[in-house]
């Protein structure tokens, strides 16, 4: 009797498990209306928004005798003084940010605007001009297009490139280094990144970038970039990867016949070896402490 009264508990459970299943993958009324959406609600789906930030310090040697005024990553060449490292960066200890706003129309490649701007991290005393005294100091920003326009039938090899324009946006992105040459207007660039994935484990790439300084509306060779940025990646799991760049700049800098009687000369102006470990904490975060050997 308990047996009989089991199995008939059970068939019971089974018929009403079935039943609700029937019953609630019919539609509703409301369920067969169109998925419709505001306006705003479809722009919002196109669009992302994303930081990128980079902590700028000195050398490890600069820092171990206390000196903070000079950070070491960014290649503004020839501008240190006696007895400082020739690549450190002309701002002191800083933190760079980026923010992007990515909207995707439709087409193969997105429109991106990345505000940049600067934030002061050392004390007054190592701070070398006004500008570097504010809690923000506003970088340029950039306008274009980027997308991956090029793709292997295997997916391994892919090329992304971003065509874009720097607009400055402060009194020192429109003066920095500018010399005689006047105001700086905007600058026009060009970044690309063809990458070859061998396996699920390791990747090639070059990350490079053409850049044109455009002064008081002259299109000339007076200050051009060119930089180029080897790089192998190791995938060590789904979140971490160890990746290895080279950086190399030529640059010629505020020589132009027409201003200063110098013709255009391309120097090796920067090189740099950084290492460092890619781990993405949550799939929307991910950090990259990295060291340079300059």
């Amino acid at each position: 009797m308990k047996s009989s009264f089991l199995f008939t508990l059970v068939l019971s459970a089974l018929a009403a498990n079935v039943a609700l299943a029937q019953i609630s993958t019919k539609p509703s009324a409301q369920d067969l209306k169109p998925n419709t959406k505001t306006s705003f609600q479809k722009f919002s789906d196109r669009l992302k928004i994303g930081y990128f930030g980079v902590l700028t310090t000195p050398h490890f040697d600069d820092m171990e005798k206390g000196q903070w005024r000079n950070a070491a990553i960014s290649p503004e060449y020839g501008n240190a003084k006696k007895g400082e490292q020739k690549n450190h960066d002309t701002w002191p200890t800083n933190m760079w940010n980026q923010i992007s706003f990515n909207f995707n129309f439709g087409a193969k490649m997105n429109f991106v605007v990345n505000p940049r701007f600067m934030v002061p991290l050392t004390s007054s005393r190592d701070m070398k001009e006004p500008e570097d005294r504010a809690l923000i100091m506003i970088d340029d920003m950039l306008i274009g297009f980027q997308g991956v326009v090029v793709s292997s039938d295997d997916k391994k090899f892919n090329l992304w490139i971003r065509p874009g324009m720097r607009l400055p946006t402060s009194r020192a992105s429109r003066n920095s280094g500018n010399g005689g040459f006047g105001n700086t207007t905007r600058q026009l660039e060009l970044g690309y990144n063809p990458t070859y994935d061998f396996n699920k484990t390791w990747q090639l790439g070059i990350f490079g970038q053409v850049r044109q300084w455009v002064y008081e509306e002259r299109y000339t060779l007076a200050r051009v970039r060119l930089y180029t940025a080897p790089y192998v990646q190791y995938t060590i799991n789904d979140t971490s990867r160890v990746q290895v760049y080279y950086e190399h700049m030529y640059e010629n800098f505020r020589r132009q016949e027409s201003v200063n009687n110098l013709k255009p000369l391309f120097l090796d102006k920067w090189q740099n070896v950084m290492a460092g470990v890619s781990h993405d904490i949550t799939p929307k975060f991910n950090i990259f402490p990295y060291s340079a050997l300059i």
